[in-house]
Parts: structure tokens; sequence; C-alpha cells
């Protein structure tokens, strides 16, 4: 028995800590997988136990002005780091768009590079609230499997992006994704504070974008594997292919339901 748990307690440390970027290990949220795995645990359990049955005999409540506020600062942050990516890395040419490694040189560019990364990772735990407000308003049919699913999905894949890969081929998934969440939450913020000004097809673009996104990503992490001179782990091209393809799929499947078989039957 001893024995076993000392493997066992070995094999964590080589994972938690040999296998590990050092430079980000240290990170809040970053240096255990204990905190992210409770935040998802306590998240799952609100928005699919705990949160319908606290509401079960309460009114909605009004969270306007909190939402706006939320999705304001989720505007600021995501476009803050899609500008960021393009006008440091893309634009400059300091990354490469299809093949790029990982830089371990302690430059000022790369530390910025991983704290923007740990930066991402912590916004992937902030988009949980997303739910939550769903929850306490009522809006019970808005938590489908793909949204709970979706959300964390990304809090583990932003874990495991940011403790073992931070950087490199891997921050193009950063830069599509927060280019697209910049419109998705501008979409929010003007359908809350003037819903007058939206138009029906605008949910529906905003749907094909997430479709968009979610292609890219595959063409992205799938080139690497036919490109092994890129230097980038092609461990995480069969970890995050996978979850995007399953994605991807739960998107098409709801923007078919939502859009096409809904139109027919209006028809």
């Amino acid at each position: 028995m001893g024995t076993l748990l000392g493997n066992v307690t070995n094999y964590y440390y080589y994972v938690n800590n040999e296998l590990a970027d050092a430079r980000t290990n240290k990170f809040l949220l970053v240096s255990t997988p204990l905190p992210i795995l409770v935040i998802m645990f306590l998240y799952h359990r609100f928005v699919n136990s705990w949160g319908p049955a606290f509401m079960a005999n309460r009114p909605p409540y009004q969270l306007k002005n909190v939402i706006i506020i939320y999705n304001i600062v989720q505007i600021v942050l995501s476009g803050f780091l899609a500008i960021q990516c393009l006008t440091w890395l893309y634009l400059p040419g300091y990354y490469n768009i299809w093949c790029q490694k990982i830089n371990y040189d302690d430059t000022p560019i790369e530390r910025l590079i991983i704290d923007r990364v740990w930066l991402y990772y912590f916004i992937k735990i902030v988009d949980l609230l997303d739910t939550v407000f769903f929850i306490l308003r009522k809006k019970f049919s808005q938590v489908s499997f793909l949204h709970v699913y979706h959300h964390l999905g990304m809090c583990l894949l932003g874990f495991i992006g940011t403790k073992y890969v931070p950087g490199g081929h891997g921050i193009m998934l950063g830069f599509i994704n927060s280019l697209v969440h910049a419109f998705m939450y501008s979409y929010y913020l003007i359908s809350i504070v003037r819903p007058q000004w939206v138009k029906q097809w605008w949910k529906k673009y905003i749907t094909q974008l997430q479709i968009l996104q979610f292609l890219l990503l595959i063409l992205h992490f799938g080139h690497i594997l036919f490109e092994p001179s890129c230097g980038y782990p092609l461990w995480v091209s069969f970890l995050f292919l996978p979850h995007n393809i399953f994605i991807l799929y739960l998107f098409t499947d709801f923007y078919i339901k939502a859009y096409i078989q809904k139109k027919k039957k209006e028809h």
C-alpha cells in the first residue's frame, strides 16, 4: 500500500511540476489543479441543481445593471487580448500564424505573453458567470448541455494551456476566441441597453461566427499534425481537436434546429 501511494505521489509530482512550464506553474489557480476542479464542480452543481432549487419559489432577480457592467468588462478584456495578439505577435511577424513553437527565452515580450495567457485563462473562469446570471434570472432554457459543456471545457483547457504550453501555436486559439467574444458581448450589451436596435438576424450571425471559430481552430490545430517540424507539442492537438470537433458538432446541431428547421416549420 505504501509503495502504491508513493508511486501515485511521485507521478502526481512529475505531472504537476516536472512537466509543467516553470514560468507559469506558480501563477494563481495554476500551481495545482485542485482550485479549478473545485470551481468547475461548484459551477456544475449550482447550474444543474442548487441554483434552480434556490430560485424555485423566488421571482427572477433584476440584474440589468450588473450584466451591463459585466458585458462592458468582457468587451474590454476580450478586445484588449485580441488587439495585443494582432499588434504584438502576428502583424509584426514575431509569431508565424501556421507554425509556431513555444519560445522559452526570458525576454520582455515572452513575459508579457505568459501574463496574457494567464489572463485569458482567468477570463474563461469569469465566463462562468454567464450561466449564473441565467439561473438567477430564471432563464433555465438557456442553460443547455452545449452551454455548460462549452464553459467547463474552456476552463479545463485554459488551465492545461496555461500550465503546460503558455505560448506558441496555441495563442491563435486565444486570439480567435477573444475576437469572437468581443463581438458576442457587444451584441449582448446592445440587446440589454438598446433592445430596439437589435435585429433578429444578428443572433443568427453570431452563431455563424462561433461555428467559423471552431472550423478555423480545427484547421489550426490539425495543421501541426502534418507539420511536426513546427516544434509545438503534438499532444495538444490530440487533446484540443476532439473538444473542438465535438463543440463544432453541438453548435452546428443547434444552428440547424434553431434557424433552418424552425424556418421550414414556419413556412
